[in-house]
């Protein structure tokens, strides 16, 4: 088992706090990182999974009395896909009332339906753990460096869910039923899609062309959705943690993009599922792409590790100039470009440097990734 970053300090909530969030998609070892937390503090919980319409409706109703009967007691509770739960905002009030003396720990692999404040003070106090797929850092530490760079043509084809890379053999399996599970799962109370099949086209759309500025209306008639279906989808599977989508970086500079996005996924493996192409490296077209999407999701999964805020954009012209990733945090500008081959000469486009001298620009290939991607 790889172990996760964040088991030390999803322990130490756990052991001082009322109300514990673990957020993530399907599948990423949310229940394993809890179960791991409640052993290394030498507690048991109560778990109940609210994806369950029995365990559902225990919570229609929302009293300390029904709470407690539903509770039966235990100190620790765990509930499981708990974004499904109606009143979930109304269970947290009355926790953090004292009404109920429990430790909550609430998995969501979907955006929990509470208030944005108290989100907010629960991720500033630290007591959101969010757990995406496994990071480059973390199996580095469980394979070592050099090994880890030996396997990262399989990590670009595969990524890097727990799953997949402790079984790469079934690896294609276990990604199928991933995808199986988002597209024909309900997500949050009351936000579900109902059109599978158009769905899974339009995800094969963004797929072929991720890193490219998207247009709603061009997937919507592809794949026989209106363009509000299709922002709404999208909208939806980045709050399931499945897509990742960035927005145009400009300053009313001339032939700058302005209201684009550009859409990657959390997980190289899911792309190419989706595509249905597991080919080795020597025999792909889209080496550069999957180069892009996984060093992109990669620096998100890290700066979410250690608890850094920051925004992401792109760069693009009229003209085509590019830059493919800018980092803003605490008010400096990092831009960079992607090659996979190590000898390919990347020039930045001069547009962007004599409109933004104060940017600095980078160059990632398989020389200069690591310090990328562990860098605080």
């Amino acid at each position: 088992m790889i172990k996760r970053l964040q088991f030390a300090q999803l322990s130490k909530n756990i052991s001082q706090s009322k109300i514990v969030l673990v957020t993530g998609p399907r599948r990423v070892g949310k229940r394993t990182a809890v179960h791991s937390a409640l052993q290394e503090i030498g507690e048991v919980a109560l778990e109940l999974n609210a994806s369950n319409k029995t365990v559902k409706k225990q919570f229609e109703s929302v009293t300390s009395e029904t709470i407690q009967a539903a509770f039966q007691g235990s100190r620790f509770v765990v509930i499981h896909e708990a974004q499904y739960l109606e009143k979930l905002q109304e269970m947290i009030e009355l926790l953090l009332s004292g009404a109920i003396e429990t430790t909550l720990i609430l998995c969501c692999s979907y955006e929990p339906a509470m208030d944005e404040l108290l989100r907010e003070v629960l991720q500033l106090q630290g007591l959101e753990t969010t757990l995406l797929p496994t990071t480059f850092y973390e199996l580095a530490q469980k394979n070592t460096l050099p090994e880890e760079e030996k396997l990262l043509e399989q990590r670009l084809i595969y990524g890097n869910y727990p799953e997949v890379t402790e079984d790469v053999e079934h690896a294609e399996l276990v990604l199928r039923e991933m995808v199986q599970e988002v597209i024909f799962t309900n997500l949050g109370v009351t936000d579900r899609i109902n059109k599978g099949d158009k769905l899974r086209r339009m995800l094969q759309i963004i797929a072929f062309n991720i890193g490219e500025p998207i247009s709603y209306n061009e997937i919507g008639e592809k794949c026989d959705l209106d363009n509000e279906t299709v922002e709404r989808y999208v909208d939806l599977l980045e709050k399931s943690f499945i897509l990742i989508r960035m927005p145009s970086f400009y300053n009313e500079h001339r032939y700058e993009l302005k209201k684009s996005h550009v859409i990657y996924f959390v997980d190289n493996g899911i792309r190419n599922v989706l595509i249905s192409n597991f080919n080795p490296l020597f025999l792909r077209n889209d080496i550069d792409q999957l180069w892009r999407n996984w060093l992109i999701s990669e620096r998100i999964k890290w700066n979410k590790l250690n608890g850094k805020q920051a925004d992401y954009r792109f760069w693009r012209t009229h003209t085509r100039q590019t830059m493919d990733f800018l980092e803003i945090q605490d008010g400096k500008i990092a831009g960079y470009k992607t090659a996979w081959e190590k000898k390919k000469k990347l020039k930045f486009p001069i547009s962007f440097t004599e409109a933004y001298p104060q940017i600095s620009t980078h160059t990632l290939n398989r020389s200069t990734y690591w310090g990328f991607l562990t860098k605080k």
